[in-house]
């Protein structure tokens, strides 16, 4: 017995002289022999079960065997299960955030907002729109739709889920878009005034919920308004908010002269306060595809330049193409007009009074002239297709010849190349 101690004792000498020896990148840690017999002992493969409910579409528990080996446990290293679809070495890489929205409502972990104006709870059907959840009535939101008729239709309700008692349904609208919708359903004349042919009943309910306006209302409410019109196929009311818009985006110039004498709203200016950006009512133009008013809309979206039409806000953003093509347009515009500034000639005048006088002196009457250049030209760098004020350099009729030069040229340099903005040769490629 005092034998083999001597020999045990000696044995690990003679392996610490070894690492004592030894480099130190080759130095291996001796494993006790209490715990080699140990390891000998446990089994080779683990199986680690994860329960159905953490994982999609898993009908029952998934279970992984793991390989054990005693060079596991001799570093830092932590043993983890592996699978072709799934490699998780902590409970942690578990959790409802790696998975998309769909899963997280299934497992309940989802935090949903009832609207505060639909949510009724004689409703018999509840959508989920982002994260606010509307109670509705099947039979009425559906009733002039079919394409809502067949979203909730009775088999989808029987296969909904049901987490508050009531049938569920997803609808991939914004929160906003679909309240505005709603309104629209619920509320008679609350888009448009209510008419003749409602009883007296619909029209006091109307006028309780109408509110003060101008002829088209504010832009998201309008925006709302027209996707979803669009989308769930209330062709009438659609067509009815487009026509409101002709006034403010005319596709003639006769038009558009007489709206601009009459000091009429154009572009923009039609909706109600907060006025929109040009380029989210572009944007809007442009995904509807409002064909008609799209010209006048790029217009009015270049008059705030290059660091305007490149905004970035999220309802501003326009596809790079359009933003280039609007500005190489307006650019051209401009150098045809100020082209015409330099080159304008009326004649000599009999009018003591006026500029071009014959008796005027030719200086003086030179620099009065370029000072007219420069009005027209500083008209050109904001609208161009403004009409020019003079002041009272020229007689009335020298003035109305050159505003009649400055018309032509806004009519044939300016608004019939407008088209040419998105692309268009003409007019006719819009209308």
């Amino acid at each position: 017995m005092q034998r083999n101690d001597e020999e045990e004792r000696s044995g690990v000498t003679e392996a610490g002289e070894e690492r004592e020896g030894g480099e130190e990148g080759d130095a291996v840690a001796e494993i006790p022999a209490e715990v080699a017999l140990t390891l000998q002992e446990l089994p080779t493969t683990i199986s680690v079960t994860i329960p159905s409910s953490t994982l999609q579409g898993a009908e029952s528990s998934v279970s992984h065997d793991v390989e054990l080996s005693p060079d596991v446990f001799t570093g830092d290293r932590v043993p983890t299960i592996s699978s072709p679809t799934l490699s998780i070495s902590t409970v942690s890489d578990l959790t409802p955030t790696e998975f998309d929205e769909d899963i997280c409502e299934d497992i309940g972990e989802r935090i949903f907002t009832r609207h505060e104006t639909f949510y009724l709870e004689d409703g018999n059907v509840e959508i989920a729109c982002g994260q606010t959840i509307f109670r509705v009535h099947s039979t009425v939101v559906s009733f002039s739709s079919p394409n809502l008729r067949d979203m909730l239709s009775s088999s989808t309700l029987l296969n909904a889920s049901m987490p508050e008692g009531c049938p569920r349904v997803v609808f991939k609208d914004s929160a906003q878009d679909f309240a505005v919708l709603l309104k629209m359903i619920y509320i008679p004349g609350w888009v448009f005034s209510p008419r003749s042919r409602f009883c007296k009943l619909t029209r006091l309910l109307a006028n309780r919920f109408l509110v003060a306006r101008n002829k088209v209302r504010e832009f998201t409410v309008f925006a709302s308004l027209l996707r979803m019109t669009t989308k769930y196929g209330f062709s009438d009311i659609r067509e009815a908010l487009i026509e409101d818009l002709k006034g403010a985006y005319p596709t003639k110039w006769e038009d558009f002269e007489d709206g601009f004498e009459a000091a009429n709203v154009l572009g923009e200016e039609i909706f109600g306060l907060p006025k929109p950006h040009p380029n989210a009512v572009l944007k809007l133009f442009l995904e509807q595809r409002i064909k008609f008013a799209l010209p006048f809309a790029a217009y009015r979206a270049g008059l705030g330049g290059p660091s305007a039409l490149a905004s970035e806000g999220p309802s501003t953003v326009l596809p790079r193409l359009t933003i280039t093509s609007i500005i190489h347009g307006m650019g051209g515009m401009r150098r045809a007009m100020t082209s015409i500034a330099y080159t304008w000639e009326l004649g000599a005048c009999s009018e003591r009074a006026c500029l071009l006088n014959v008796g005027v002196n030719p200086t003086e009457r030179r620099v009065e002239t370029l000072k007219i250049s420069d009005a027209m030209v500083r008209a050109n760098e904001g609208d161009m297709l403004s009409s020019l004020s003079l002041g009272n350099p020229l007689c009335m009729d020298c003035a109305g010849r050159l505003e009649d030069i400055h018309r032509d040229c806004r009519k044939k340099l300016v608004w019939a190349k407008l088209p040419s903005l998105l692309g268009w040769e003409s007019w006719e490629g819009a209308v």
